[in-house]
């Protein structure tokens, strides 16, 4: 079985530019590339239950190609919205009885 990769996100991978003068690690990111993927999930958010407290985190689970390469701490476009990978993608890939050549990526987005 093949997926149609019939949706685009852009993926900007991580680099590491270096580090600053107390040897933390500068980061920089590589020029977005679009990536066609199979879709994703509709997004989730949590609010805080306090009144006056306006973070909101999203997450959403990207269903991409394994030849993406997506990494943590990498952004992805995602509906015109930036989201950062979190984790490694989840590979069903190996399991020796199906291989779907697709991987689950974790992606969050906080705002506020």
């Amino acid at each position: 079985m093949t997926f149609s990769l019939t949706r685009s996100v852009e993926h900007s991978a991580y680099v590491a530019a270096g580090e600053d003068e107390l040897g933390n690690e500068i980061a920089s990111y590589a020029l977005p590339v679009t990536v066609r993927v199979f879709g994703w999930e509709p997004p989730r958010s949590d609010e805080p239950a306090l009144a006056g407290h306006d973070r909101v985190v999203v997450d959403l689970k990207l269903y991409a190609p394994q030849s993406m390469g997506a990494k943590p701490a990498d952004y992805v476009m995602v509906g015109g919205k930036r989201f950062e990978v979190i984790g490694w993608p989840e590979d069903p890939n190996d399991n020796g009885i199906w291989s779907p050549g697709l991987v689950s990526v974790n992606l969050r987005k906080i705002e506020g």
